[in-house]
């Protein structure tokens, strides 16, 4: 006997994308689920793409926002929806493969976990139309303990995407609005609520490498928000789970220095200067975390120092 799945796609402007990724979704195996497209003010044509999937499968559901909000924002509208006992996400110009949520959902079932996780292939694509696929493979199907896996979203990085959470681990647990690199806080405390994450030795999620999406594009000053969500997982984790601090601490330092190093970068106004002051501080206030830390390299060590 299968359970229902909510998939939560938030749209915006990726007309060219969108039915690739939505084909991918209606044609999964596994058919018990709910589709929640939730279109964010999008200015291109992903409203009528939206609704004609809408018109022609019924597990599809459509919400029109009448104003951009985020990706967060459209993330929790999706989750305000959703019936499902499961939740899984993807973001609208990547795909799925066939079976993705079957092998999710097994894996699952199989492990006892509250949450599993496939294996993501990285797909970049050239001007000419070719695509340049990077695999990711793993030695056999891995069960980690919340420690272990908040420990792996510190000491490297995480999307919210690819996962297949238990719904009712969630409770009132939301994504950060506001702020880009929200993915990171979400997963870290999702993580803490849960015993066992299965991370299954299977492809199932493609992600799409885009020159000009978020992740990609050049440096802004938007991108503070990495530091600002660091600082505020490094507060989470002291209070939640000490023993993860060196790791909480080693990516906000390494966040700190990748910000500073970047703002150069940018013309030199003043929320700039202003900004690479208040960097070069805080560098300063942890520059004993920094060198004491076990995870960080030297070459940032070294950088470090030379923040003067």
């Amino acid at each position: 006997m299968s359970e229902k799945i909510s998939v939560i796609i938030p749209v915006y402007k990726v007309e060219a994308y969108l039915p690739e990724c939505l084909d991918s979704v209606v044609k999964q195996s596994y058919r018990d689920m709910e589709i929640i497209l939730v279109e964010d003010a999008s200015p291109d044509g992903c409203g009528a793409i939206c609704d004609s999937y809408a018109e022609r499968d019924g597990r599809v559901r459509v919400i029109h926002r009448e104003k951009n909000g985020g990706l967060a924002a459209a993330r929790n509208a999706g989750i305000e929806l959703a019936a499902g006992a499961y939740l899984f996400f993807a973001d609208s110009d990547d795909w799925l493969a066939e079976d993705t949520l079957e092998r999710l959902y097994q894996g699952m079932k199989k492990y006892g976990a509250d949450c599993s996780v496939g294996i993501c292939v990285t797909v970049s694509e050239r001007d000419n139309g070719k695509r340049d696929i990077q695999h990711c493979g793993q030695s056999g199907d891995q069960c980690k303990t919340a420690l272990e896996a908040m420990e792996q979203v510190l000491l490297t990085c995480s999307s919210a995407c690819n996962r297949l959470y238990r719904r009712e681990m969630l409770g009132d647990l939301r994504f950060p609005q506001g702020r880009i690199n929200e993915d990171e806080p979400f997963v870290l405390q999702m993580y803490r609520r849960m015993e066992k994450i299965v991370f299954l030795d299977c492809e199932t999620y493609f992600y799409r490498k885009r020159s000009d999406s978020i992740t990609t594009s050049a440096f802004s000053v938007k991108q503070m928000d990495c530091v600002y969500n660091s600082r505020d997982n490094l507060e989470f984790v002291t209070q939640k789970a000490p023993e993860l601090i060196p790791a909480a601490e080693y990516k906000y330092c390494k966040t700190l220095l990748w910000c500073y190093v970047n703002l150069r970068k940018l013309k030199m106004d003043e929320q700039v200067k202003a900004l690479r002051r208040q960097l070069r501080e805080e560098i300063r206030k942890n520059r004993k975390t920094a060198l004491t830390n076990p995870y960080l390299g030297l070459p940032l060590k070294v950088l470090t120092l030379l923040c003067v």
